[in-house]
C-alpha cells in the first residue's frame, strides 16, 4: 500500500510539473503576443523573457504545438473583452506600479469563492498582460523581463494549486476549443463572467 501510495504521489508531481511548465510557456507567449498586437514598444520578446529557462527542446516543441491550436481561442476570448466600454474604463484605473506581492493578494481574494471556468482563467491571463502593460511604463526596459517572469511563476504556482486537476480532468488546455467552440452564447456568457472578474480585481488592486 506504501509502494502504491508512493506511486501515486510521483506521478501526481509529474502532472504537476508539466501543467506547470506548460502554464509558464502559454502565459509567457500570450503575453508578449498581445504586445506584438498591440506594438508596445521596446516590449521584451520571447526570447528575453525565457532567456535563462532550462526546458528540454522536445517538451519546447510540444508547448509551441499545443499553444498554435489554443492561443487563438485565448486571444478570441480576451479579444471580447477588451471590445467591453466598461473594461477600458476598468483598464485606466489599474495603478502603474502594482508590487508582485500586492497582485497576488488580489488574485487570490478574486478566485477564493472556487468558482472556476475556462473565462475565469482567460480572465487571468489578459489581466497579467494588463498589468505588465502598465508596470512597462514605469520600469526600466533592461530589467523588465526578469519582472514578467517574476510574475508569470507566481501566477503559475497559484494555477498549479487552484487549476491543475480542473483542467487535467477536462483533458488539458485543449479542452477549452472544445467548450468555446460549442455555442457563442456559451462562450460570450463566460466571457462576460470573465470581465466581472478582471473588474473586480483591477477595482481590488487600486483600493
Amino acid at each position: 500500500m506504501a509502494s502504491a501510495s508512493r506511486g501515486t504521489g510521483n506521478q501526481r508531481q509529474v502532472h504537476e510539473r508539466d501543467f506547470s511548465q506548460q502554464a509558464t510557456y502559454f502565459l509567457q507567449s500570450f503575453i508578449v503576443e498581445s504586445f506584438e498586437r498591440e506594438s508596445v514598444v521596446n516590449a521584451p520578446t520571447l526570447t528575453e523573457i525565457r532567456a535563462d529557462e532550462e526546458v528540454e527542446e522536445t517538451a519546447v516543441v510540444q508547448f509551441h504545438e499545443s499553444w498554435s491550436e489554443i492561443g487563438l481561442t485565448f486571444r478570441r476570448i480576451a479579444d471580447t473583452i477588451d471590445q467591453g466600454e466598461d473594461f477600458q474604463r476598468v483598464v485606466s484605473d489599474i495603478p502603474k506600479d502594482p508590487s508582485i506581492d500586492e497582485i497576488m493578494c488580489y488574485v487570490r481574494d478574486v478566485f477564493s469563492d472556487g468558482e472556476i471556468n475556462w473565462g475565469r482563467i482567460v480572465a487571468l491571463f489578459y489581466f497579467a498582460y494588463k498589468v505588465c502593460v502598465k508596470k512597462f511604463e514605469s520600469y526600466m526596459e533592461r530589467t523588465f523581463p526578469a519582472w514578467v517572469n517574476k510574475l508569470v511563476y507566481a501566477l503559475v504556482k497559484f494555477l498549479v494549486l487552484k487549476f491543475a486537476d480542473w483542467i487535467i480532468n477536462r483533458g488539458g488546455w485543449k479542452s477549452i476549443q472544445e467548450y468555446f467552440g460549442t455555442s457563442d452564447i456559451i462562450w460570450k456568457g463566460l466571457v462576460v463572467l470573465s470581465l466581472l472578474t478582471l473588474s473586480l480585481g483591477i477595482y481590488k488592486l487600486k483600493t
